[in-house]
């Protein structure tokens, strides 16, 4: 069994460095010898962390994401300082080597990117899905991958399981989160 709902921030989660840092930003344009990054205006990279290309490549092929049972949602929850500048990233980023498949196409409609408390964010997210799919019923169904200790306090409470990764999702944080949200389901039972 897995989570109905997987959440991810970005800005030292699934990338670095964060939007703030950059001195340049948009536009951005493909690194010229890696497919997890991109450079900004004034050169500088920007690239993903870690295995988070792979587990996105992963969450996008798995079946349950489109099946009409069950159905896995993958979102994102972000707070950065530019969110036009992620969005574009996420539009330019590809979850394949022939740069035919963008990040945004994982997350469609479920992208939160403004400045709020995550906890808002994640009840905006699930009042979307609940629009859609009605088995989707309440925060417990949920994990939620970030770097920041604050956002993980003010999610935790909801009953999302959150995991906390300060270096973003280096090897082995999502299987850890699958399991951190699988013990937490079997506590509730």
């Amino acid at each position: 069994m897995r989570p109905r709902v997987i959440v991810f921030d970005l800005d030292g989660t699934l990338w670095n460095p964060e939007m703030y840092e950059l001195h340049g930003g948009a536009p951005f344009k493909h690194h010229p010898t890696r497919h997890d990054a991109l450079i900004d205006r004034a050169g500088t990279t920007v690239a993903l962390i870690g295995e988070a290309r792979s587990v996105l490549q992963r969450l996008f092929n798995d079946p349950s994401r489109t099946s009409e049972r069950e159905r896995t949602y993958v979102a994102i929850s972000s707070t950065c300082d530019e969110p036009a500048w992620a969005r574009e990233c996420l539009s330019k980023l590809f979850l394949d080597d022939d740069r035919k498949v963008p990040l945004s196409t994982l997350f469609g409609d479920l992208t939160e990117i403004y400045a709020s408390n995550k906890a808002a964010q994640m009840q905006t997210i699930l009042g979307k899905i609940r629009r859609i799919d009605t088995t989707v019923t309440d925060f417990h169904q949920f994990v939620f991958f970030d770097n920041q200790q604050n956002n993980i306090r003010d999610v935790s409470p909801l009953g999302v399981a959150s995991v906390y990764c300060p270096g973003g999702l280096e090897v082995g944080v999502f299987e850890r989160g699958l399991r951190q949200w699988a013990e937490k389901k079997s506590s509730k039972v």
